[in-house]
């Protein structure tokens, strides 16, 4: 699968937000950690906020394969108020997530890959 296109993004947007109203805003990061869509909740630095999005699954991805010789299927990080779930999007690219604090991330994380499926 290549990088979602503005249409495909809109849809998985709808579509995830319909599952879970928890979901506040979305983005599609590039590998390169450039903010390629955005939807919902307006991300204050859309750099930093890529490039530590990137640079996050970059890091996961080389735990888990190390550590159990399987890709990473997602990764959340939890403040006080939020929550960004990072799952990635094909080789290219990884969807950015931001929920309330207390959203059970799994059920969802599980939702998103099933629907990239589909693209």
């Amino acid at each position: 699968m290549g990088i979602l296109n503005q249409d495909m993004f809109d849809d998985l947007y709808a579509q995830l937000g319909a599952i879970s109203p928890e979901i506040q805003g979305a983005a599609l990061i590039s590998n390169e950690g450039a903010v390629i869509f955005q939807e919902g909740e307006t991300i204050v630095d859309q750099h930093l906020i890529g490039i530590a999005g990137a640079a996050i699954m970059r890091l996961a991805e080389h735990i888990s394969s190390g550590l159990a010789e399987c890709p990473a299927q997602e990764i959340s990080i939890r403040c006080d108020r939020h929550t960004a779930l990072f799952v990635p999007v094909g080789a290219d690219a990884l969807l950015m997530l931001v929920l309330s604090a207390e959203t059970d991330t799994r059920p969802l994380a599980r939702a998103v890959r099933s629907r990239l499926e589909r693209f």
